[in-house]
């Protein structure tokens, strides 16, 4: 990880070269010059909040429909810090075989009770050593709100996070395994 953010530095300095080089040898208008330079400087901007994205930080990204769930963080709220409290789950993806695939994912959520129940809940089984298995769900389903373009889940009114994708988790059962065949000397 080292020598990726040492590529990067290093890029960016031979950037600032190139920058400082086409500002003072050049004859262009200095209107052209200060466009490049603020061009640039929004450049480093987005390429560092991508890069930081990459590096491992948890994701703000929708949960995946099915995952299976290696671990969760809980941050409750802190009204003295103004944390509106987080939950961060630690996840694979699943196939269509309920395997897990690829390699796993930080997922970072805003805390509500109802999910810090089910993540809590969640954690204590880990803790047990069971092995679960996640489902995005979503609150309040309304059949009649139809079309291409329509949100069959209702936001409800008074509490804010109903109504929109949460999650719930399922233990894994055992995996089958042929059954045993006695083989006989002969």
């Amino acid at each position: 990880m080292l020598e990726e953010r040492l590529i990067l530095s290093i890029s960016y300095v031979v950037i600032v070269v190139l920058l400082i080089v086409f500002c003072f040898y050049t004859d262009f208008s200095k209107r052209l010059k200060l466009a490049s330079i603020f061009i640039i400087s929004i450049f480093y901007v987005f390429s560092w909040r991508g890069y930081i994205g990459v590096l491992g930080w948890p994701t703000l990204e929708e949960l995946p429909d099915d995952f299976n769930i290696l671990w969760v963080v809980i941050q409750e709220p802190n009204k003295a810090r103004s944390n509106e409290g987080e939950l961060f789950l630690w996840i694979k993806e699943i196939d269509e075989s309920k395997k897990p695939i690829g390699d796993p994912r930080s997922f970072k959520l805003k805390w509500n009770k109802e999910n810090h129940r089910i993540a809590q809940d969640a954690l204590h089984k880990l803790q047990e050593g069971e092995r679960l298995n996640g489902r995005k769900t979503y609150g309040v389903l309304n059949k009649d709100n139809e079309g291409n373009k329509s949100n069959p889940y209702d936001v409800q009114a008074g509490e804010e996070e109903q109504g929109r994708p949460s999650f719930e988790f399922v233990e894994v059962p055992p995996p089958e395994l042929p059954p045993k065949t006695l083989i006989q000397d002969q």
